[in-house]
């Protein structure tokens, strides 16, 4: 049931174009940088204001985590009082929103990896023709990277609790009152 209402998720996900590309493309950026300022800070590059980043990219990617859950809830509030008519529970419908702020996360997290994957080939391949930048050959390690995915996470599943507080708050007699008008 519950892999059912992931996939009816992502399909509405990706009906939603600008949303899910605006959000993917800031989800990306915040991860990146996150990652890299993690990176920074665990190398000692740039000193202690990498710890700063890290703690500023957290506050913005949760801000901007709980503005995600909330224009999903509010713009599909119609939608989430029909599938409340028809049967669904509160539980499916966190599920369907669970799905859509989970998977616009992931696809963030496949970009970003996908960039440092392409990086990491491209310096690998100049570096094999004797062709030396002076830049390192992995930007960012695996383990800011894991970090970061926790980190997010966790920042998701406050964005998700919040969601569901307000899908409870939904009624269906708000989709039968928009189809009397």
């Amino acid at each position: 049931m519950a892999f059912r209402l992931w996939r009816k998720a992502v399909l509405m996900t990706l009906r939603e174009k600008k949303t899910f590309t605006v959000f993917t493309l800031i989800y990306t950026s915040l991860i990146f940088l996150t990652s890299l300022f993690i990176e920074l800070s665990i190398t000692g590059a740039i000193g202690q204001i990498a710890g700063y980043f890290v703690a500023i990219f957290f506050g913005v990617s949760l801000f901007l985590s709980l503005l995600y859950s909330w224009i999903i809830v509010s713009r599909n509030r119609l939608t989430w009082a029909t599938l409340k008519c028809i049967g669904y529970t509160n539980k499916d419908i966190n599920s369907l929103v669970t799905g859509k702020i989970f998977f616009t996360t992931l696809i963030g997290f496949i970009i970003v990896i996908e960039i440092l994957f392409h990086y990491t080939a491209s310096i690998g391949y100049l570096q094999s023709a004797a062709i030396n930048l002076g830049v390192p050959l992995v930007l960012i390690g695996l383990g800011p990277v894991i970090v970061t995915f926790a980190i997010f996470i966790v920042v998701q599943l406050i964005a998700i609790i919040v969601a569901n507080r307000r899908i409870y708050k939904v009624r269906p007699i708000i989709a039968l009152k928009k189809v009397g008008e």
